[in-house]
């Protein structure tokens, strides 16, 4: 499963969110999408997943430019204003929230299953702001890859939490290893500090 980006460009109120983004990210393979912390990363989010069109540019899931399908198969994680949680939010409740949404059952005890099953029982009654970061990131891409049409998923801007950026990377190669094709958006700063090699970082215009 491949998703291609190519001269993506998404007009701001004021000036370009992005500018002639061109990627492309297959199954079984981790991508870097490196530029200035800000509203570019969301921008990219939302056109790679069809959830925003682009004013120029295409986007295409092995070869197919339906925004739905994109929509379907193209996942968004902890995207701030858009997919992040509710900070306040008990981890369990997002959880179960997540899970729902999934077609899994989301009932207490079927989410405490499901924390355990995964590693984190022990953050189930914190309030979600609270997890560290390590720990979100990889609770949120979990609960995403729980819904059974995702293929793609895009990571964006964990480094805004914090952290090691290894630990994070880490959770992205977890999830290639597995099949998906995934898609980290951060900063240059993160991308050098991983010495992730040069072919593997794509230019995003924030």
């Amino acid at each position: 499963m491949q998703l291609e980006a190519s001269g993506v460009t998404v007009q701001g109120p004021h000036a370009p969110m992005l500018s002639n983004m061109s990627v492309t990210v297959d199954e079984k393979q981790v991508i870097l999408l490196t530029g200035y912390p800000g509203a570019g990363h969301v921008a990219a989010a939302l056109a790679l997943s069809g959830r925003l069109k682009a004013d120029a540019g295409v986007v295409t899931l092995q070869g197919d430019t339906d925004p739905a399908v994109l929509r379907r198969k193209v996942a968004i994680v902890d995207a701030p204003g858009i997919t992040e949680p509710d900070d306040a939010l008990p981890v369990q409740t997002v959880v179960g929230e997540e899970l729902a949404m999934a077609g899994h059952k989301a009932g207490r005890k079927a989410v405490l299953a499901w924390l355990d099953e995964h590693g984190e029982a022990e953050h189930a009654d914190k309030r979600f702001e609270h997890l560290p970061v390590a720990a979100r990131t990889r609770l949120l891409a979990e609960l995403t890859v729980a819904r059974p049409e995702v293929k793609v998923v895009i990571l964006t801007m964990p480094d805004r939490h914090g952290g090691d950026p290894h630990e994070w990377y880490a959770v992205g190669q977890d999830l290639a290893e597995r099949g998906y094709a995934v898609l980290i958006t951060c900063a240059d700063t993160s991308a050098r500090l991983l010495d992730v090699p040069a072919d593997q970082v794509e230019e995003m215009k924030a």
